[in-house]
């Protein structure tokens, strides 16, 4: 039987995978609020998109932009499946 605690962990198993270590270590210290934790994600992601557009190497832009959309989509559903969680009578 799956009971709230067994989601979090998921949705914060998912979010490092997403992420890859570096952000994931960065938002650790939200892991025991995976809500407040994606949107500090989401800020981090928007700050390297950011960074990305400002350095203005053409290579470096594709690439960046692509993986910051891609990032932000699976945050987005990670999102949606934790506000489930939330919504969810356990």
């Amino acid at each position: 039987m799956m009971n709230r605690q067994t989601c979090e962990r998921s949705i914060n198993q998912l979010l490092c995978l997403i992420l890859g270590g570096q952000k994931a270590r960065a938002s650790n210290h939200l892991s025991y609020n995976p809500a407040e934790r994606i949107e500090f994600c989401f800020k981090l992601i928007q700050q390297e998109m950011e960074q990305v557009v400002r350095a203005g190497d053409p290579e470096a832009l594709q690439k960046g932009l692509s993986d910051g959309q891609r990032q932000l989509s699976s945050l987005q559903s990670l999102k949606t499946l934790n506000q489930l969680i939330q919504e969810v009578e356990w």
